[in-house]
């Protein structure tokens, strides 16, 4: 009886956690296509069932929370509904542009700021890195040509195009293969394998970022 009395205090919680986040999310996102509602309404039902397993909630119990899910989703959609006919009574079409043009101002200038914070924090590790190898006045010049002369043609490199995906592979290939040779004027062996290092781990936290972006999306 106990255990019982324990799960009961406990549902409340355990329901908010588990399904409130989700539950609104899943109300906020009108623009989502019907196959990402159902994925994600799959991946919803599977942790809401495994969090009931761990709980260790009878049927009856969870026949009861799925009508008070139900009802939880009702109430959202709702509410949901009863805010966007206030915002049109508040609101002209002018007015409506005007904010979401103001939102998609703020989103870009905060993607813009975010991008500037981790440019300048990526440049603070290499400086780092480099001002490690007490480098010459003349080595360090040498090194900011090489790379100026690297972005240059890698942006004129995207512009061209090729025939096939091997031949796009080879130039790009070509492409390091000369900078780590000029490179290796100025840098060690060990010094060049560690800002490919760098670079490579810059790259692929780059690429997390926006594969997880376009999950998201």
């Amino acid at each position: 009886m106990r255990r019982n009395a324990t799960h009961k205090l406990l549902l409340p919680a355990l329901l908010a956690v588990a399904i409130a986040p989700m539950s609104l999310a899943a109300v906020a996102a009108p623009g989502k296509s019907e196959g990402w509602h159902e994925q994600h309404q799959e991946r919803f039902e599977e942790r809401r069932q495994a969090l009931f397993e761990r709980a260790g909630l009878d049927d009856e119990t969870r026949s009861a929370l799925e009508e008070a899910h139900g009802e939880h989703m009702q109430a959202l959609r709702e509410l949901h509904e009863q805010h966007r006919e206030r915002m049109d009574e508040i609101l002209d079409d002018e007015q409506r542009e005007a904010l979401r043009e103001a939102k998609r101002e703020m989103r870009q200038e905060h993607h813009a700021e975010r991008r500037g914070e981790r440019r300048q924090g990526m440049q603070e590790r290499l400086t780092t890195l480099v001002d490690s190898w007490e480098l010459s006045d003349e080595e360090r010049e040498r090194l900011t040509e090489l790379r100026e002369s690297l972005y240059a043609d890698m942006q004129e490199l995207r512009g061209q195009e090729f025939d096939s995906r091997e031949e796009r592979r080879e130039a790009w290939q070509a492409l390091r293969d000369e900078h780590r040779e000029a490179l290796g004027e100025v840098l060690s062996e060990e010094q060049i394998a560690a800002l490919e290092a760098f670079m490579q781990s810059r790259h692929h936290k780059g690429h997390s970022k926006h594969h997880g972006e376009r999950q998201r999306g």
